[in-house]
């Protein structure tokens, strides 16, 4: 039987996708690549369980990255047999965590908010998806993948529940300078994230905000006119 992952969030809308980026961040840390995906998520939006479970983790990182870990309780496809999977929630709101380690949750359960905790140029959340094994005590646990160069996480994308692969599209509003709201937030927090722009994620197209647009259009070969329209959307969202 094959895993099927509910939507983490209301919106699927994805910022970064698994696999190989050419940010020395992820090289720097031993990975190929990106090894989850990071989906569009303003500071404080809910977060949804993606299967049924036991959570495993909640907690932070290093970094200060706060996140949790729920793994299922009973084996699904991969390869030619079965495994266990884990689902990691990363970079979630300070005192917003809904669940506790040895719980059992449902697909769709509410199990925090999002944020920017932790190694994060702006609001979102990082999801990532690992096949596991059980160790000779019921307490050990190991990523089957783990040599994959991503940590032991795969692609996530082809386990959620829709026919398509790719995410539900959104239909992006011209930007300008003035403009103002959740959609300036996203495209601070993709100029962050795709050039490294530094900006404060605030909603506000000021003139920092225009710089940076312009820095990116230059960079992909448009005219740098400050104005995000399609080409630009399109740009961003690859």
């Amino acid at each position: 039987m094959k895993l099927i992952l509910k939507h983490p969030l209301k919106i699927f809308s994805v910022n970064q996708p698994f696999g190989t980026n050419f940010n020395t961040f992820y090289k720097d840390s031993g990975m190929k690549g990106h090894n989850g995906i990071d989906f569009f998520a303003l500071d404080g939006t809910p977060v949804y369980a993606t299967h049924d479970g036991r959570v495993t983790f909640t907690g932070y990182d290093d970094a200060g990255g706060l996140g949790i870990v729920i793994r299922t309780t009973e084996q699904f496809d991969y390869n030619d047999g079965q495994a266990y999977y884990k689902t990691i929630y990363w970079h979630l709101k300070k005192d917003t965590i809904k669940v506790t380690g040895g719980q059992t949750v449902k697909a769709g359960d509410l199990i925090a908010l999002s944020n920017n905790s932790g190694r994060s140029t702006g609001p979102h959340l990082h999801f990532a998806l690992k096949p596991i094994a059980k160790g000779e005590n019921d307490w050990i646990w190991y990523n089957l993948a783990q040599d994959n160069e991503y940590f032991g996480a795969i692609d996530p994308m082809p386990f959620f529940e829709t026919t398509k692969s790719e995410p539900i599209e959104k239909k992006y509003p011209t930007l300008r300078m003035g403009a103002k709201g959740a959609y300036v937030e996203e495209l601070q927090s993709k100029l962050n994230l795709k050039n490294n722009a530094g900006l404060k994620v605030d909603g506000a197209f000021g003139l920092r905000t225009l710089k940076a647009v312009e820095d990116f259009q230059t960079k992909h070969g448009l005219n740098p006119d400050g104005i995000v329209g399609p080409k630009t959307h399109e740009l961003l969202n690859k």
